[in-house]
């Protein structure tokens, strides 16, 4: 025993690993490494705003810089100036005729998504180069700029929503520490990092060349995203972790919004933490505002969760998902505990056990056990190393869910999970019947370095609502990652890619039985998936340089063809890969079924054109043209120096998205408003933006 302590020390402090230093001389026989279940964290509250405040400052825990005093360390700005200067059927206001306009490409229907062009069918509301401009776009002969609203040079503008006569714009600004002749400012004898505001600014359109700012809502955190649905706005927030200091012990943390220059503290009761073993996590803010009723209150709930990155929203629960490889000493004891000592030799459960009672961090207790695993998996075949590293790493690389329900402004925490792997975007989840999909990668990155090389898998989880799996279908296509999800009704679409595109169909009507029914390999792959009709589907994709565009037909389940492609190749010689924003934004993909019609972007680094297709079962792909935006501007600043070390391009004329109004085809980018002629090409018309 004396012996063994001697060699565990030894090796922390020489902080090497001899090979040999552990000599096991063991009769391994194949063994079958199951699964421990994830431990589940209860929801809890706090009783005191001083608690809340201990718990950001405790050790366990590297928390963003809320400023108690600020929201985000700055004050509210109200600083603007208005300026006079899916498909769907509108009314219009006056004689109550229909219009036929697009609208935002979105995931769900009904959940509607903010982008930095929506239209009314009547009006455009464009962000552009930090401003919203508000452009007459039907008729396109009376197509000209009513009015631009501005803000101050601190304030992004990120997206906006349209809904009736409200325009939602969402901006964020950003603020610094305070120093003072070279020291930090004393007023709270700590280091505050600096904190973004979120700003939600309603204005009533009742005179669409003065829009009036009715409601003023600034919220703590960086934007996350927003949805609308009917009359509800709901907006996400996310304080990222730093490390700070609670300035003394008579000051606490007291979350807060603040509305219409109006200071509402949140309430102990709305906000929320899981106490998960994380050394960092973030507070996620959730805010809901009925834009319709100004007298209507805010609501604003704050969830302390984990390091959100993705968020999903079906029609009535908001998924806050994250994904983590971190694990810590603790958590890889008990992954030793649960998956491996069962099955492992005396003398290796002795090191192990030995190195709870060393007195070392928990960091060197962890490095150390890695490497008696490392040093014991080395006299291992290669089959045993990959049983064991898989065992570990679908227990460390994991998404964690957790579900929010919505109705009318109200926000309940309902439920958490955690499955294997990694998802990609918003698209590798989906809600339908009672019953929530989910695609992930599992990476196997966390283990390489001290257990072996294993190959990516892919998998497919379906949960109820309580968030637990009820069933799974997994390891797709080993080696490769997922590029593509799309689920439609009770069917999952996915596309992962190597070297060639594995196009899979899989069969959800049984959510304890995922099946996959069919499979279509070919080369290239596609990053986005859309519906085109019940039996086919849309990929947008790359083939080496080339954007790729795919018509599936999954008609038959079983035996997925590809039934029609377009490639586009660069034809700028200074640029050798071809680019497109639909490759990665979906908002920016535009499709109509009933015209036969769908464009896309696609350019290079610089400048993207529209490219107008014309797409059915019966005709395939067809280019049936390009658009073009050519608008010279003078520059700000003549010879500006840094035009000599980067390539300041032509970002002004690339076109960032495309709708239609009736009969009229509309382009937009940060330079100008083009419209064309839907069915010939033909300009009708064009605005300038700048």
């Amino acid at each position: 025993m004396k012996d063994n302590r001697l060699k565990l020390a030894g090796i922390v402090l020489t902080g090497v690993v001899i090979l040999g230093t552990f000599v096991y001389a063991i009769t391994i026989q194949p063994t079958a490494y199951g699964d421990m279940d994830f431990p589940y964290y209860e929801l809890q509250t706090f009783s005191s705003y001083g608690e809340l405040t201990e718990f950001l400052g405790s050790s366990s825990y590297q928390y963003s810089s809320y400023d108690w005093r600020t929201l985000g360390g700055g004050s509210m700005d109200k600083s603007f100036e208005a300026t006079a200067a899916p498909d769907g059927m509108n009314f219009d206001e006056s004689g109550g005729e229909t219009v036929d306009y697009s609208q935002t490409n979105v995931q769900v229907a009904g959940v509607d998504e903010p982008d930095v062009v929506k239209t009314d069918g009547t009006y455009l509301y464009i962000v552009s180069n930090g401003k919203i401009i508000i452009v007459k776009a039907y008729p396109t002969e009376d197509a000209d700029i009513e009015c631009e609203i501005t803000f101050n040079d601190s304030m992004y503008v990120q997206n906006v929503f349209i809904s009736d006569l409200r325009l939602v714009v969402f901006a964020e600004t950003y603020d610094y520490s305070v120093y003072k002749g070279g020291a930090i400012d004393e007023m709270s004898s700590s280091v505050w990092y600096g904190s973004p505001n979120t700003y939600i600014k309603i204005f009533d359109l009742e005179d669409i060349t003065n829009p009036v700012l009715v409601k003023d809502i600034v919220v703590g955190g960086s934007y996350s995203g927003a949805r609308m649905i009917e009359d509800f706005v709901y907006v996400i927030t996310t304080q990222y972790s730093y490390n700070y200091d609670i300035p003394d012990g008579d000051q606490v943390v007291v979350p807060q919004i603040m509305v219409d220059d109006e200071i509402k503290e949140v309430p102990l009761s709305d906000i929320h933490y899981v106490d998960i073993p994380e050394k960092s996590s973030t507070l996620t803010n959730i805010v809901s505002v009925n834009i319709h009723d100004d007298a209507d209150e805010v609501h604003a709930e704050v969830f302390l969760l984990g390091n959100s990155h993705t968020l999903y929203v079906s029609k009535s629960n908001i998924y806050v998902v994250y994904s983590t490889g971190y694990y810590d000493y603790v958590m890889l004891e008990e992954l030793i505990d649960e998956l491996l000592m069962p099955t492992l030799p005396e003398s290796i459960k002795e090191e192990f056990e030995l190195v709870d009672t060393l007195s070392l961090e928990e960091y060197q207790k962890k490095t150390v056990t890695e490497w008696i695993l490392q040093n014991y998996v080395d006299s291992m075949d290669e089959n045993q190393k990959q049983a064991i590293a898989k065992a570990i790493v679908r227990q460390t690389e994991r998404t964690i869910i957790h579900r929010i329900s919505i109705a009318d402004g109200e926000i309940q925490y309902e439920a958490q999970g955690s499955i294997p792997g990694f998802v990609q975007n918003q698209f590798s989840l989906s809600e339908y019947d009672g019953h929530l999909r989910v695609s992930t990668t599992i990476e196997g990155w966390m283990v390489r370095y001290y257990l072996s090389s294993i190959e990516s898998q892919n998998n497919v989880y379906v949960l109820d609502m309580d968030l637990e799996i009820v069933g799974s279908l997994e390891d797709l296509a080993s080696g490769e990652q997922i590029y593509a999800t799309r689920f439609i009704g009770d069917k999952c679409y996915l596309v992962t890619f190597k070297q060639i595109d594995p196009f899979f169909v899989i069969d959800l009507s049984e959510p304890t039985n995922p099946e996959v029914l069919g499979e279509l390999k070919i080369p290239g792959y596609s990053t986005y998936l859309h519906p085109y009709d019940e039996t086919h589907i849309i990929g947008i994709g790359r083939d080496d340089e080339k954007v790729k565009i795919s018509l599936f037909d999954v008609s038959d389940l079983e035996n997925p063809i590809e039934l029609s492609k377009y490639e586009i190749e660069n034809d700028d010689e200074d640029w050798y890969w071809a680019q497109s924003s639909a490759l990665y934004e979906h908002k920016a993909f535009l499709f109509d079924k009933e015209k036969n019609l769908m464009v896309i972007p696609v350019g290079d680094y610089s400048k993207e054109s529209a490219y107008v297709f014309d797409i059915s079962v019966e005709g395939g792909i067809e280019l049936k043209g390009t658009i073009t935006h050519d608008l010279e501007v003078e520059p700000e600043e003549e010879d500006d120096p840094w035009d000599d070390y980067y390539y300041t391009g032509n970002y002004g004329n690339s076109i960032k998205r495309t709708l239609y109004i009736e009969d009229a085809l509309y382009t937009v980018s940060d330079n100008m408003v083009k419209m064309n002629d839907l069915e010939t090409l033909e300009e009708i018309n064009g605005i300038t933006l700048v």
